[in-house]
């Protein structure tokens, strides 16, 4: 098991040291009290049974909250897992495969080996399974120098396909995991190894495949016999042997699927994939957000805001509004005013953006695609509040009304840009780090825009420093002081203008001289002029006094193995010298520098590494870590998947396609295991999403504006953030964006906002607590609301369940903690229960009595929001 729970505000996040038992033994007192017990090996439970008693003259509750005292166990059920192992003379090959038997960590008698080649040559191992269910997919090579870097396996299983990329030069004569997948019966799964990699010349192998299976625990029911406690028992005592259900691959895994590609489950999707009446299963939603540009997005009928706020956007040609009838003179000298009114509404403001951001988290179907556009927002991190400074140079008289939409767009257009770019499948990180390096807001906020190296003026390190510490190598990781101050140059004469819409593309374009209709004087002043502001290159500012080598005799150090040290790099011959020479270039072939520095180090290992490393704490857990030695032999989970993620990435032609790596994570059995449940804490921003989507339900099924159970109008959100710990959505002072990790968001202070903003989101509109007045604070949810009665009703169909406490409770429990054991929430349980028992005034008052009502304020409705509230105050909750 991953964890005890207890019940209060002890945040436990982690693994407790591993349990070899696999049977469940609890022992009581003569009170009745339980004094020990332990759980099954890997297994959350799902439901439990007491086998056999003595002397139990009380009812059985199984209590997580308890000891959980010691014993061994001279009885141990042994628990076997069947497998089929396939050596490459069981496969069947297309294209040409060369036997061979030099190499001494081959697997039997043999091996097969093909030089690089275009796909058409692939080696199969196809087994016969007996028995649907989940197996560990292995694959055994022997190892080389001159084996590729990423040799393609293509697993095919009950969920489709998936790729994992090998590196067949070390690790030779072991079996690798490859994953874990779901195999129906038959011979319809197989694996799949082909000739298509990024190394020229090298040669990839096909020795034997693996199928172990992942055969759940099963807890035999013999007589109790043979157990010694370490600690000394005092009579009269009693043992009992309990029967556990753990829960299925599927149930844990979509519980991890929906708190880490999405924004947290909603009813309506649990049911969708899990327990509806035909559930597509985890492996198809993993495919589908993989996948996600082929999903229909209709979340812009979700909220009628969408269509309030979306026409506000300006686009990088458009002109931000404002508030003139007319657009623009055509004469600097004399005023001159266009007949042709072509005015915009283009006029978002940060709040509005906010609410678009937050509106899409909420309701988006393409739920992985707004999560990494978050990721990476906060990865290349920007602040809104200094590009509003710098555009308060130029407008200081109008209240900052036109900074906050200058310095909104400037945010707004990153995502976009993002967006478009991650919709294509081939998506690299070079393509969302050219976006950053041409970002307006990116440009002002580490103080490109200020830069200068002509004559004797000294750039500004800001920007190349970052670059390296936080948005691609990776802080001291490849790089000295030295190569600070050299790459500041090639970011000089970066900066920013207002230009003709027509020129938004050009870098080199004139700053406009069209002006505004309201200007009657200084028509060359910058606030008298219509244009839109865009990246732009000024070269008179560009350093070009002698040539620029960065990472001067600099090599790839010997911790990534030989296949990274022996690699040319640029326009090196001196295997593993990444070197960089930048030329003096005149005029605006300057801006090439920029464009040469980060396609060099987009694909540096340093890079690959640590872009590996955060998407694995984003998607797994936060305990990985920077600077792993992959050439020492040894092995841990987190190290080889940050390999694998890294293989995946060199394998990939182009390299570093996003969608490659964060497909290797999601394989991975570190993310599908059962232990990987609940291993992070949500951030403010997951936490108040999560929270409104766990309660949002259609009511009709049509998904539109209006007929959810739960809902946000979205700006709501951006005071709970900001009190949870100072998330101020795209507004980050330090560049080092908001912390993925636990320690930064979790304090009692933290933690008493994240519990009042679940009070009121769960109190009813126009009821105190939710319309002002909680604690002198005012409405902690806002306009976010919830109807959980409305929500159970559509779920609970008789008067008779619906008045039936426990399985009221039990029904919020299965929405809000899915695959989550029932001994794991038995205390859970408990208080919620007892919760709708119990009258306003702390009196017992029985729940099956009252009268089903979702109307404000009546007694049912109250009982049932406030245990809805309580549970969601859990620590449980926090966690994904």
């Amino acid at each position: 098991m991953k964890k005890f729970i207890l019940f209060g505000w002890m945040l436990l996040v982690g693994l407790i040291p591993a349990i070899t038992d696999a049977q469940v033994i609890t022992n009581f007192n003569s009170s009745g009290q339980q004094k020990g017990i332990r759980f099954p090996l890997d297994a959350a439970i799902k439901s439990y049974d007491v086998l056999s008693t003595t002397n139990l003259n009380q009812p059985f509750t199984l209590n997580p909250s308890f000891v959980y005292a010691p014993f061994y166990d001279t009885n141990t059920v042994s628990v076997s897992a069947g497998e089929i192992i396939l050596d490459n003379l069981a496969g069947t090959s297309s294209g040409s495969w060369t036997a061979a038997t030099s190499s001494n960590d081959k697997y039997g008698s043999n091996y097969r080996y093909k030089v690089q080649g275009t796909g058409v040559a692939y080696f199969d191992f196809r087994p016969t399974i007996s028995f649907a269910g989940e197996y560990d997919v292995y694959t055994w090579h022997p190892a080389g120098s001159n084996r590729t870097a990423g040799a393609p396996h293509v697993i095919t299983h009950a969920g489709g396909s998936s790729t994992v990329y090998v590196n067949q030069k070390v690790n030779g004569g072991v079996w690798n995991l490859l994953g874990r997948f779901n195999f129906a019966a038959g011979t319809t799964g197989y694996v799949r190894i082909t000739d298509t990699f990024a190394d020229a010349g090298q040669l990839v192998m096909a020795d034997a495949i693996r199928f172990a299976s992942v055969i759940p625990i099963d807890v035999e029911t013999h007589p109790i016999a043979g157990y010694e406690w370490r600690a000394t028992q005092t009579a009269p005592q009693s043992f009992y042997k309990i029967a556990v259900t753990p829960l299925s691959g599927d149930e844990a895994l979509t519980a991890t699927v929906l708190n880490r590609l999405a924004y947290g489950q909603t009813p309506d999707e649990l049911e969708r994939i899990l327990t509806g009446p035909n559930p597509i299963g985890p492996e198809a939603y993993i495919q589908e957000q993989l996948n996600f540009e082929l999903l229909l997005e209709d979340v812009a009928g979700s909220h009628t805001n969408f269509g309030i706020i979306g026409p506000r956007f300006a686009g990088p040609t458009d002109v931000v509004d404002y508030t003139f009838a007319q657009t623009y003179t055509t004469n600097t000298n004399t005023l001159v005013v266009t007949t042709n009114n072509v005015h915009s509404s283009t006029n978002a403001a940060i709040a509005d953006f906010r609410a678009w951001h937050v509106l899409r988290a909420v309701g988006a179907k393409r739920q992985l695609l707004e999560v990494l556009l978050q990721f990476w927002e906060n990865h290349f991190v920007t602040q809104y509040s200094k590009s509003f400074t710098y555009f308060g140079r130029f407008y200081n008289g109008d209240s900052g009304v036109r900074e906050n939409r200058l310095a909104t767009q400037a945010e707004y257009l990153e995502i976009d840009r993002w967006r478009t770019a991650l919709l294509n499948p081939q998506c690299t990180f070079y393509d969302l780090l050219k976006i950053s390096v041409e970002s307006p807001a990116m440009i002002i906020y580490l103080d490109t825009v200020d830069s200068r190296g002509d004559r004797s003026n000294v750039p500004n390190e800001n920007y190349a420093r970052e670059l390296l510490e936080l948005f691609t190598v990776g802080v001291d990781n490849g790089y000295d002081q030295n190569d600070l101050t050299l790459l500041s140059r090639a970011w000089t004469g970066w900066r920013v203008e207002i230009v003709d819409p027509a020129n938004a593309f050009n870098p080199f374009a004139p700053r406009t001289t069209v002006n505004l209709p309201s200007a009657t004087n200084n028509f060359t002043a910058v606030s008298n002029l219509f244009g839109v502001w865009a990246f732009n290159y000024k070269s008179q500012f560009h350093y070009t006094n002698t040539p620029t080598t960065l990472f001067s005799n600099k090599f790839v150090p010997a911790r990534f193995g030989p296949y990274y040290a022996s690699k040319t790099y640029g326009t090196n011959s001196v295997p593993g010298l990444y070197s960089l020479t930048m030329p003096i270039r005149q005029g605006t072939n300057g801006i090439q520098d920029g464009y040469d520095v980060i396609r060099h180090l987009a694909d540096l290992p340093f890079t690959q590494e640590y872009i590996s490393v955060k998407l694995c704490r984003l998607f797994v857990h936060d305990e990985f870590t920077h600077g792993y030695d992959f050439a020492d032999g040894t092995w841990t989970p987190e190290k080889e998947l940050v390999w694998q993620c890294m293989a995946a990435w060199e394998a990939g032609s182009p390299k570093g396609q996003i969608r490659a790596v964060v497909s290797t994570i999601f394989n991975s059995p570190l993310f599908r295991s059962q232990e990987a449940a609940g291993q992070k804490v949500k951030t403010p921003l997951e936490f108040t999403v999560s929270a409104i989507r766990a309660l949002r339900s259609s009511t009709n099924g049509t998904f539109s504006a209006g007929t959810f159970t739960a809902d946000t109008e979205g700006y709501a959100l951006n005071t709970p953030l900001s009190r949870m710990g100072g998330m101020l959505l795209f507004d980050r002072g330090d560049p080092d964006g908001y912390p993925e990790g636990a320690p930064g968001w979790i304090s009692a202070g933290t933690l008493n906002e994240r519990i009042r903003f679940v009070q009121s989101l769960c109190i009813a509109p126009g009821q105190f607590g939710h319309s002002g007045g909680q604690s002198g604070t005012g409405n902690d949810a806002g306009n976010s609301t919830s109807n959980p009665v409305e929500l159970m009703k559509s779920r609970l169909l008789s008067d008779a369940d619906r008045r039936n406490a426990t399985k009221v409770v039990n029904f919020f429990l299965g929405i809000l903690y899915p695959g989550e054991g029932a001994g794991n929430l038995e205390l859970y349980r408990q208080a919620g229960v007892q919760f709708l028992n119990t009258s306003d005034l702390g009196d017992p008052s029985l729940f099956n009595v009252l009268t089903v009502s979702s109307v404000a304020n009546n007694v049912y409705d109250n009982r049932v929001r406030g245990m809805v509230a309580m549970l969601m105050s859990m620590q449980r909750f926090q966690e994904q």
